[in-house]
């Protein structure tokens, strides 16, 4: 099956998610903690269930990964991973930066990638060999090759250990970097990357939906997505790097100290 008929589902359940979100940003919400400084609230689960209604019947034999469901077990080489709504704490603020990412992966690599702003309708998308767009336009990232002009995107943890590493690498890059920016947003904020409108992002406590579309669509802008040890970036790692390609070793370099 073509790789455009992925993405254009992939595309459709993003935009049903995303019109569940709309709708529900400014109703009560009701929230649940999975763990300390880490919550989960209704509109999660529905906008989950919008997508894999539509994967599980395009789609029946493919393996589907979510934020919000236990992992079955594998039965295809293809695999859905999807992170409903990135950005719960975000959004359970009304604080406006949040997405829908829906990856799907072919041997645990990523092959097609879609991360959709619903209220400000970005669709971001990548297939693999493709590139990447936003809303149709193909993206690029930035040609900043200096660490000092750069802004560098970041996310806490909800873990306080590692929360306290963050601190330690945002002092050390402090006097190295033009800015720096904590959006909540796993997903969309490495895709501003791709689109030139930021230098790198960071994140050292991931999981699998968080990064899945995100590292495509920044590779496929011509950037370079590693974990912090410098591989190239694979599903199972828990920290990643993304940046235009031209400030990576020295932003990797000072966050790693």
């Amino acid at each position: 099956m073509p790789d455009d008929e992925f993405l254009q589902t992939a595309i459709e359940a993003a935009r049903a998610a995303g019109q569940v979100i709309r709708e529900q940003l400014h109703q009560a919400h009701r929230v649940r903690h999975k763990g300390p400084r880490d919550l989960v609230t209704e509109v999660d689960v529905m906008a989950e269930s919008s997508i894999v209604r539509i994967l599980s019947t395009r789609f029946p034999e493919h393996d589907v990964l979510t934020e919000e469901t236990a992992a079955p077990p594998r039965r295809s080489r293809y695999r859905w991973v999807i992170d409903p709504l990135d950005g719960t704490t975000n959004y359970a603020h009304g604080y406006p930066i949040f997405s829908t990412s829906i990856a799907l992966t072919l041997d645990d690599e990523s092959i097609v990638g879609v991360v959709y702003d619903p209220l400000h309708e970005r669709l971001f998308h990548a297939q693999r060999g493709d590139g990447a767009y936003l809303n149709g336009e193909r993206l690029h990232v930035s040609a900043v090759d200096q660490l000092g002009e750069a802004l560098i995107g970041l996310d806490w943890s909800s873990d306080l250990e590692t929360r306290a590493t963050v601190v330690a690498a945002i002092g050390r890059l402090a006097g190295h970097v033009a800015t720096m920016r904590v959006a909540g947003s796993a997903a969309l904020v490495p895709c501003y990357v791709a689109a030139g409108w930021c230098e790198g992002y960071f994140h050292l406590e991931l999981k699998p939906w968080d990064a899945a579309a995100a590292w495509l669509i920044v590779s496929e802008a011509g950037g370079r997505a590693t974990s912090l040890d410098g591989r190239r970036w694979r599903l199972d790692d828990p920290d990643c790097l993304v940046s235009n390609g031209l400030i990576h070793e020295p932003l990797r370099e000072l966050i790693r100290l």
